[in-house]
This record gives structure tokens, sequence and C-alpha cells, in this order.
């Protein structure tokens, strides 16, 4: 069931102040992860077309290099980077930093009323 908070305007016609919502800071370690996949997805995807013709040279099981990397090759690499996001950020999920706020303070901290004035 879907609850919606709808802020009804008080009598003098203006609307009622939502409590603020604090975040969280961000984890250091997910951006760094989330950084160097993305840089290793952009090898993947751009290195292969870049370096085409000199890895057209080589052969493997009497194919050209680039067309093993482009059929075969970059989809594992995808898939790997899928994998590894998964089992990193399922470990940083279950040993977060020590000075990171738990959710109970963060939600405590949401639920205070809002100040007026």
């Amino acid at each position: 069931m879907v609850t919606r908070i709808h802020a009804t305007p008080e009598a003098s016609g203006t609307p009622v102040a939502l409590p603020p919502v604090i975040l969280p800071k961000p984890d250091p370690r997910r951006l760094r992860l989330q950084a160097v996949l993305l840089l290793l997805w952009g090898l993947a995807a751009f290195g292969v077309m870049f370096f085409a013709r000199d890895l057209q040279s080589l052969q493997v099981y009497g194919w050209p290099l680039g067309y093993w990397l482009a059929s075969q090759g970059v989809v594992l690499v995808f898939l790997a980077i899928v994998l590894v996001y998964a089992l990193v950020m399922a470990y940083i999920d279950r040993h977060p930093l020590p000075d990171a706020p738990t959710t109970a303070v963060v939600a405590a901290a949401a639920a205070r009323p809002a100040r007026h004035g």
C-alpha cells in the first residue's frame, strides 16, 4: 500500500513545512569502486575499437583477435564488471565505515519536527 503525504496549507495560506531529510554522506569506497569500474567499462568499450587494426594482425584459433574481443571478450568484461560490483557492494554493505551514521540515527534526525520561524 502506498501512502502519500500531502502538505496542507495552514489557515494563513502558507504551506506546512515538511521536516528536513538528512541524507548520510556517501561512502568513499562506493564512489571509488564506481569510478574504477566506469573507467574499465570505457577502456573495454572504446579500447577495442581504438586498437582494432592492430588487433586484426593477431590470430587466435585462425580468427583475428579483434573478432574475438568484439564478439565475446567485451561482453565477458561487462559481465565481470557487474559481478565485481555486486560482490564488492555486498561486502561494503556488510562492513560499513566506523564513522558512517546508522540508519536509526538518520531516521531519528529525519523525524525531528521542523523549526518554524
